[in-house]
């Protein structure tokens, strides 16, 4: 008995993997429909359309169904869905062929059956065909007199208003379509004769047409039955092109994909084609110019650090006329990569970022280096043909590669000094190149601006700072190397005591466009590169110092003409009465400081000048230059260089007092201030990269705040309590991100508090050029000490050959 049990169990085992193997398709799921509704549409010539919800194989929609993986097999896609339709009408029972959701029927007439059923087809675990279906649809449709709507439709962006009229009796419904590919497509259904549909890219409820093409709505009323819908003839097609669908809003904006390499998007508008166009200073430039079908990005690539953008998108007509247009205004963001710096000392090269790895010797101060990453405190670099690092700290960096257009940059010195004493120019140093700047300004017009790079980053915030209430820091001085600073202080402590020279705006402008300067004592032009005067009579050049020996000579012999009168003017060699230059009557003298408020600042405080006071020198003839004391650290700034009578030239009280000003006294008020509270005479806070000169401009029109005085005017009016309400302002930017003014001059600001934190002592003698290895995304370039690349050409450096291609990009 349990043996018949076993053997019964045993077939009913094999019939159910039998019947399991025959009925089960691999991949098969029976299909289902996702809706219930049968719709007849009858047409206008007789013929209907019949169509009915698509059915799904699973969860998914036929056409993108597939099996899931199994075992790590690759997926397969589901069978496909076909339909079975049969018809009844008129007496006619029709099957019709396999089809997909929909049919285009002749010779059919209402009322009538309809019956659908979805099925799918695949092949058995025995190989053999077999077919799964779904439940069937059916309805009993009956018959309704039904007329064509007309419709009008009203495009605007992203969206398209219908409304329609309907004659006759009004039905229960209307539905809308949409023609895609010849095939009606519903979209909307309502009880109203208005809607308004989505028209957008993605997710609306209509999809933007292509380029060149349109999109097609009609109506058609209907009557809702028991499993089906009924709708008459369609109205008129709508037909809508895509620009009409489009809006005038380009949202153009600027997106960082990584650090500073940008990309511009914008929205698709109306119009023909699309310009793109850059700001270049003094207007528009067209970058290119872009076919709607094309794209509605760019690509910027990396841009520099800090570097200000203005870009514009314009939606143009096949005619040329503005549709819209949009500008996007940004900042690139800031870091030192590929930036120039220079070592303000002599530097350990290591091979990681920490003090204590593998030395790969030491680069001298002021040798051009290009940043390749940054790690801490510690700049990757390139130098002798080896990749190591340097301490950041005490490396100078180039402020226009970093801060970019936070700042805005003047060098003077560079070009065409402004240093004067008020508005007396300074010869040998007015509208000249300062000693030591002769390449910092480049050959596009672009300045070098070394600044030590902890500094910087506190120059960063005063300059945002500034921004925030639309002003902009513009630095005109900020590493001047030591041999400019014993020139400076050497050059003007040589003229201290001659008349202050003035301009002659009546006599017209020079070549340059600067008007001649004049000596008050003569009225001779001087010509300020070589401080040699004019003889108007004999055009013979002549310095002062001989013309004043020259006239002690003759009037030791009894040739020189006799002053005028008591009360009576000076006059030159013309006739003309000379008028004495200085500004006496311009500024009022100021009030005291008040009990412990220094005329000048103290020592360590300032540029960096000598406590020494200037020896007494005879009246009119001034000493040769005082040699420059050895290169050690001096006090910032000295007691005034004065005698005890309060001159500079010794003049003994009561003694009658030329009818000109010095130097001096324009300088100093008369002994209050001296030299050294404006220049430094052996070692200036500039020359260790933490001083900078500077001051503000509006961002909006680069127009420059009016101070107290000019920037770089060695005088008394230039002193901090004197400053002005724009003085003041400046002054609250740079203090509070931790420089420290200077009392004498409004425009300069140090950072002492990181000279004292890195215990930087030391300082350059020589100026900084670009001469060196650069590089930036594309590769290594090759520059010249003007900052110009080697191109089409071979160059040694460090003893290797390297080959430069047409755009200077080294192939090594």
């Amino acid at each position: 008995m349990k043996r018949i049990w076993i053997l019964a169990g045993a077939a009913a085992l094999a019939l159910a993997v039998l019947a399991t193997a025959y009925f089960y398709i691999p991949g098969g799921v029976r299909p289902s429909f996702t809706g219930e509704d049968i719709r007849v549409c009858v047409n206008g010539d007789g013929t209907m359309e019949l169509s009915w919800p698509e059915a799904r194989a699973g969860d998914a929609a036929p056409a993108e169904a597939k099996v899931p993986e199994e075992d790590g097999a690759p997926a397969q896609a589901a069978p496909e869905v076909f339909y079975s339709l049969e018809v009844k009408s008129g007496g006619q029972h029709v099957r019709f062929p396999p089809c997909g959701p929909g049919i285009l029927c002749e010779g059919l007439t209402l009322p009538m059956t309809v019956q659908v059923q979805a099925a799918v087809e695949g092949k058995n675990l025995l190989g053999m065909p077999r077919r799964l279906s779904s439940r069937k649809l059916t309805a009993e449709v009956g018959y309704a007199e039904l007329g064509a709507p007309k419709a009008v439709g009203t495009p605007g962006p992203g969206s398209l208003s219908l409304s329609w009229e309907q004659p006759g009796q009004v039905p229960e419904l209307y539905e809308v379509f949409s023609l895609e590919d010849g095939a009606a497509r519903p979209v909307a259904s309502t009880g109203g004769r208005q809607v308004d549909l989505a028209v957008l890219k993605q997710g609306g409820a209509l999809a933007l047409p292509g380029y060149h093409h349109a999109l097609e709505i009609f109506v058609r009323a209907g009557i809702r039955g028991e499993g089906y819908v009924l709708c008459g003839p369609a109205s008129n097609t709508i037909r809508v092109e895509r620009q009409d669908l489009l809006g005038d809003e380009l949202n153009l904006v600027s997106r960082e994909t990584e650090p500073r390499v940008f990309t511009l998007e914008w929205d698709e508008t109306r119009g023909e084609y699309y310009e793109l166009q850059e700001w270049s200073g003094e207007g528009w430039t067209l970058l290119e110019t872009l076919e709607p079908a094309e794209r509605f990005t760019y690509e910027l690539g990396r841009l520099g650090s800090g570097s200000r953008h203005r870009f514009q998108v314009v939606a143009k007509d096949g005619n040329g006329t503005v549709r819209s247009w949009e500008e996007a205004d940004f900042f690139a963001s800031v870091d030192p990569l590929y930036a120039t710096v220079w070592p303000i000392i002599d530097q350990p090269f290591y091979e990681q970022a920490d003090g204590n790895s593998a030395s790969l010797g030491k680069i001298p101060g002021g040798t051009a280096l290009c940043v390749l990453e940054e790690s801490g405190d510690w700049f990757q670099v390139r130098y002798k043909d080896q990749y190591g690092w340097v301490d950041s700290r005490f490396c100078m960096i180039n402020l226009p590669e970093y801060t970019g257009d936070h700042c805005a940059y003047d060098i003077t010195n560079s070009y065409r000094s402004v240093f004067k004493v008020h508005e007396s120019p300074i010869a040998l140093i007015t509208d000249q190149v300062v000693k030591g700047f002769e390449h910092i300004q480049e050959e596009d017009g672009r300045f070098l601006v070394p600044y030590l790079y902890p500094c910087a980053k506190k120059l960063l915030s005063a300059a945002q700072a500034a921004e925030q209430d639309g002003y902009r820091l513009k630095i005109y001085e900020a590493f001047r190397p030591n041999e400019a600073t014993r020139f400076l202080y050497d050059t003007t402590a040589a003229q201290l005591d001659w008349a202050a020279l003035a301009y002659d705006e009546e006599a017209g402008k020079n070549e340059d466009g600067s008007f001649p300067a004049v000596d008050p004592v003569t009225g001779w032009v001087v010509n300020l590169a070589d401080g040699l005067l004019a003889d108007p009579e004999t055009g013979e050049n002549i310095s002062r110092e001989d013309l004043a020996l020259r006239q002690a000579e003759e009037e030791a012999a009894g040739t020189q003409e006799p002053p005028p009168p008591d009360g009576a003017p000076w006059t030159g060699p013309d006739g003309q009465p000379l008028t004495p230059a200085g500004p006496q009557d311009s500024v009022p003298a100021p009030e005291a400081p008040g009990p412990g408020q220094p005329f000048f600042t103290l020592p360590e405080e300032g540029e960096g000048g000598s406590l020494d006071p200037v020896e007494p020198q005879e009246s009119g003839i001034p000493s040769a230059p005082q040699e420059a004391g050895p290169p050690e650290d001096g006090p910032e700034h000295g007691t005034e260089d004065r005698t005890e009578n309060g001159t500079e030239n010794g003049t003994e009280a009561g003694e009658e007092e030329p009818e000109y000003e010095t130097y001096f006294q324009i300088m100093t008020n008369n002994g209050r201030f001296g030299l050294g509270s404006f220049l430094a005479k052996v070692v200036s806070a500039h020359n260790r990269g933490i001083a900078l000169d500077l001051t503000l401009e509006r961002l909006d029109s680069g127009e420059e705040l009016e101070m107290q005085s000019a920037i770089h005017d060695l005088s008394w009016y230039s002193a901090a309590y004197l400053n002005n309400s724009n003085a003041k302002l400046l002054e609250h930017y740079m203090t509070s991100a931790g420089m420290r003014g200077l009392s004498s001059e409004w425009w300069h600001f140090q950072d002492d508090e990181t000279r004292e934190a890195i215990g930087l002592s030391s300082y350059l003698f020589k100026g900084v050029d670009l001469g060196g290895w650069t590089r930036d995304g594309q590769g290594w370039r090759y520059r010249n000490p003007e900052g110009a690349v080697y191109k089409n050409t071979t160059v040694t450096v460090d003893g290797k050959r390297y080959t430069a291609d047409q755009d200077g990009y080294i192939r090594e």
